[in-house]
């Protein structure tokens, strides 16, 4: 009975190759045996996994679509990845200019705050218990007290 160590070639060391996959550009994801010793300690053996079975053309056929399967899923991989670095490189730069928007704001708003106060501590305002006094009546003239400003309405 064949087992797959019996149909494994054999390289110039005498060992059975050891099957291995390119990543290469121009043979992607294809099959090849070489010497199974270390990098530095091989002999120059080489064969295409593909090359040795001719006999039965089913396999290459499998082969050949199971590489260019992963040629497209490697590519539609980058594809995904180059669209999400273009979205971050949006994003950072949509949040950089809401940042600065924000620190705009901040600094209007606190500039408003500023001025309210100095308002508020001026000689220009009256105090806040003479803003509490009863309409003295000598006018037609209705007062509507709140926390900030004091309003007066003509009748």
């Amino acid at each position: 009975m064949n087992t797959p160590e019996d149909s494994e070639p054999k390289c110039s060391c005498g060992l059975s190759a050891k099957l291995r996959m390119s990543r290469t550009f121009k043979n992607p994801y294809r099959l090849f045996y070489n010497c199974s010793k270390d990098l530095d300690d091989q002999c120059n053996f080489f064969c295409w996994f593909d090359e040795l079975s001719l006999s039965d053309d089913k396999p290459i056929e499998e082969l050949t679509i199971v590489r260019d399967e992963c040629i497209q899923l490697q590519q539609r991989l980058v594809d995904i990845q180059q669209e999400y670095d273009n979205n971050r490189i949006v994003w950072n730069r949509e949040k950089l200019e809401l940042t600065s928007q924000l620190s705009t704001i901040q600094a209007e708003l606190d500039d408003i705050k500023k001025k309210i106060k100095l308002v508020n501590e001026s000689d220009l305002m009256p105090p806040v218990n003479k803003l509490l006094d009863e309409d003295d009546g000598a006018d037609d003239a209705v007062v509507i007290n709140t926390i900030e400003t004091v309003v007066i309405c003509s009748e």
